[in-house]
């Protein structure tokens, strides 16, 4: 009894304790509220005395523009190799280093530069043994269909290069191998095996039968000598009623191809019934085939590593080939005269003309941009002067990070004195820009769902603006605004700076609000407690700016 006795006193004393303890917390809550009240009501008594701005309606020039940072890098880094049989013996550069066209930078083993001159030479005999071979095996002199048909089109006429027609018309000429031409046409009500009747665009008629019908399309065939490839047809029935229109096609299609030479001459003429074996085309210029040009290419390459290799071995040095700064260079200590022959030795020279820049545009403004408009550029570390740059690339694979997209958008600018790889840059994008432009600050606007007004009165004893006056605004930037209409230049309007106000609460939080506008309750939410951004409730902290 005595335990149960103690063990009721401690509940109820649990009890008062928590009874205590929410008292407390609900007058200290309402002390918080009852100060930001008051700290409110205080800021926003001052925004009443605040100044009452007034600007002009002017004429100028506004424009929008887009920023973007990035780095810079080198964008026009050239190669220069050796064949890996050929070994260094010392390296005359160091990355970072400035060399001009002529100057040594590495000495080489002129035992190797021989045996690779040997080996190039021996290579270059041997495709010339296969370009005269190539060369030599000409592709046939005329064209023939495999099997039999009629000619029903002819893409390829007489000095025609046959590569030319094959990449244009995918074909040089259309065969019809069953007698048939077809057109679709969509019409539910008809049936397999229905008769119906098929006019030309010329007014000639021929009979038709309904080959198969799927949902709303049916298909029709009908011979295929005389209705010409493409026609826009018309199928009606006996009564003459018109069923659908569509255009013709082969029934059963054989394309003639080829891939080199020149036509001569046309052997057939359309509509041309012939026999399997019939030739269609006369060809000439066929001798060079594919691989013969494969060849030669080759061999250009294998003249160029031999005249590389003639000049090392005379003058005992690889020299650079381009003015510039040497970006990167191989280690020699792995170069061996036993490696493959399809590997080289490559040095990077950086001639220092131009460089890049790659930087992020929001989904919203990357539409407005396009390859070859022009950019300003800043790389304050160097200079407060402005590169002119241009836009070179626009990559249109976006990337998306907390909901938002970007694209990489590439510029392009003049390399100067001090510039280097790594350094941060700025561009300056001008999206759209208006000469001769009616403008006010962008304070002065105010909008609503539905239309934007400003204020061209204000009286000044009883702190109320007047004179709204409804307009038409186009383009803005973070100053100022276009007025399309409903302002003339000389027109004065009245605004109060949008302006944001913070405050320390007890406990260390920092609030802050903004007010613009020319009455109503000033606070985000309708005021404490309950609404968006207020006590209780909670809101971001953040600041948020009002255009009304």
């Amino acid at each position: 009894m005595e335990h149960q006795r103690r063990k009721k006193k401690l509940k109820k004393s649990t009890i008062i304790k928590i009874v205590v303890s929410i008292a407390g917390a609900a007058v200290i809550l309402t002390g918080v509220i009852i100060y930001l009240q008051k700290q409110v009501r205080n800021k926003f008594a001052k925004s009443s005395e605040a100044t009452i701005k007034t600007a002009s309606v002017e004429s100028g020039s506004i424009s929008t523009t887009v920023y973007g940072t990035g780095r810079l890098k080198d964008d026009d880094v050239e190669t220069q190799e050796v064949p890996d049989s050929v070994k260094l013996t010392e390296l005359k550069v160091e990355v970072g280093d400035t060399v001009r066209q002529g100057d040594v930078i590495a000495t080489a083993d002129l035992s190797t530069v021989l045996s690779a001159m040997s080996e190039t030479q021996a290579d270059i005999d041997s495709l010339d043994k296969k370009i005269k071979d190539a060369a030599d095996d000409e592709v046939d002199d005329s064209i023939t269909t495999t099997v039999a048909g009629r000619v029903k089109k002819i893409y390829a006429e007489s000095d025609d290069d046959v590569s030319a027609v094959m990449v244009r018309d995918s074909a040089l000429a259309l065969i019809s191998m069953d007698g048939y031409m077809a057109v679709d046409i969509e019409n539910s009500a008809l049936a397999s095996g229905d008769k119906v009747k098929v006019t030309t665009s010329g007014g000639k008629t021929y009979d038709g039968t309904v080959e198969s019908e799927s949902g709303n399309l049916a298909t029709i065939i009908l011979t295929d000598d005389g209705p010409d490839f493409g026609d826009k047809v018309t199928v009606t029935n006996s009564d003459g009623d018109t069923l659908g229109t569509g255009e013709l096609y082969i029934h059963d299609q054989l394309a003639i191809v080829g891939y080199a030479g020149t036509v001569k001459s046309v052997s057939v003429s359309e509509n041309q019934k012939l026999s399997a074996g019939k030739e269609i085309f006369k060809l000439k210029n066929t001798s060079y085939t594919a691989n013969y040009e494969q060849y030669l290419s080759e061999r250009k390459t294998l003249e160029q590593d031999l005249l590389t290799l003639t000049e090392i071995y005379r003058s005992g040095a690889l020299t650079a080939d381009y003015d510039g700064t040497v970006k990167s260079i191989p280690d020699i200590d792995d170069s061996s005269s036993d490696s493959s022959d399809d590997t080289s030795t490559v040095f990077e020279i950086c001639p220092d003309k131009t460089m890049t820049v790659s930087v992020s545009i929001d989904e919203t403004d990357i539409l407005s941009l396009s390859v070859g408009q022009k950019v300003d550029v800043s790389v304050t570390s160097i200079s407060d002067e402005t590169f002119e740059g241009e836009i070179t690339e626009i990559d249109k694979t976006g990337t998306s990070s907390d909901g938002v997209t970007t694209y990489a958008a590439s510029i392009q600018i003049e390399k100067v004195e001090g510039m280097l790889a790594g350094m941060s840059a700025s561009a300056n994008i001008s999206i759209t820009s208006v000469e001769n432009a009616l403008i006010i600050p962008v304070d002065a606007l105010n909008k609503t769902s539905s239309t934007a007004y400003v204020y061209t009165d204000y009286d000044e004893e009883n702190d109320t603006f007047g004179g709204m006056t409804e307009v038409e605004y186009g383009i803005s930037n973070s100053n100022y605004v276009e007025i399309k209409s409903g302002l003339k230049e000389g027109d004065t309007v009245y605004y109060k700076e949008k302006t944001t106000y913070n405050f320390q609460m007890p406990g260390g939080f920092d609030g802050s609000f903004s007010d613009g506008s020319s009455g109503g309750n000033p606070l985000p939410g309708g005021g404490f407690p309950g609404g968006p951004g207020g006590f209780p409730g909670g809101g971001s902290g953040h600041s948020r700016r009002s255009d009304d």
